[in-house]
């Protein structure tokens, strides 16, 4: 089920203030309802070639299995839809082949990447997701963390170690419990959520929330969710503004219309008798 005409995007990604080079990256398949980010890691320009790998192996993985793919039905096996499970088969074949490149390749030896990637269909979204990109929520004026960071942090608080308030203090920021490519296996969480029309979904690389508060990102994109190309550019000049010290991306995305699947016309036909 093509998402044309269904969903707004937009995408961007900056330097920043600090780094010498961008190892983020980010794309999309509109047509497809498709949006990929990834933060890539790792010396000698090794983090852009991992991003850049994962971007495009999970790109053309869903979109080799697209047309093919039973749109809406549910797994047995794990409860999950076919999208969703074609999205971490996508992800894990990403991991792969970083992998693979990382251990036959010197330069690129211990490179990484983290990676958050989205499919809209049937009024939901699938959600597959390795590391600390995140994914938010805007909905009727409420913004909300949808993914929950792969990082020490994050384990320690729901280990009961830290409360949130002590760990932001004396726990080190970025760092990364998984990611694409540095171990040869990798666990890849998704998630599926309902989606409503008006919708504001932002994917975006520890650059920008590592910057700028939720609260604040929250604001920005309410204020500008009508343009998103607009919202992008606020979002990211804010975390240049305080500071820009890692690359900041981000891929937006508003829902302007159900993905419902129609009703076939023998059942509307079906109406007048």
């Amino acid at each position: 089920m093509s998402a044309k005409g269904k969903l707004a995007t937009a995408l961007l990604t900056d330097m920043g203030r600090v780094r010498k080079n961008n190892e983020d990256a980010v794309g999309e398949d509109r047509d497809m309802g498709l949006l990929i980010l990834a933060d890539g890691m790792g010396g000698y320009n090794a983090g852009e070639i991992a991003s850049g790998l994962a971007i495009s192996t999970v790109q053309d993985t869903v979109k080799k299995e697209w047309k093919g793919l039973k749109g809406g039905e549910i797994d047995e096996t794990s409860g999950n839809s076919r999208e969703a499970l074609l999205l971490k088969s996508a992800v894990e074949l990403a991991h792969k082949t970083i992998h693979q490149v990382s251990q036959t390749q010197p330069q690129c030896a211990g490179m990484g990447t983290t990676v958050v990637t989205c499919l809209f269909h049937h009024d939901r979204m699938s959600i597959a997701y390795v590391g600390d990109s995140r994914l938010y929520r805007l909905r009727h004026g409420k913004f909300e963390q949808v993914t929950r960071d792969h990082s020490l942090i994050e384990e320690l608080i729901a280990r009961g170690h830290y409360t949130r308030e002590d760990a932001k203090k004396l726990v080190r920021k970025n760092i990364v419990t998984r990611a694409l490519g540095v171990e040869p296996e990798v666990k890849v969480d998704i998630i599926e959520d309902p989606i409503e029309v008006g919708d504001v979904i932002l994917i975006c690389s520890d650059g920008l929330c590592d910057m700028v508060d939720d609260q604040t990102i929250g604001l920005t994109l309410s204020k500008f969710a009508d343009n998103l190309p607009d919202a992008a550019k606020a979002l990211v000049t804010l975390a240049n503004d305080r500071g820009g010290k890692d690359n900041v991306s981000v891929a937006l995305a508003r829902v302007d219309a159900s993905f419902a699947p129609g009703r076939r016309w023998y059942e509307r036909l079906m109406e007048w008798f």
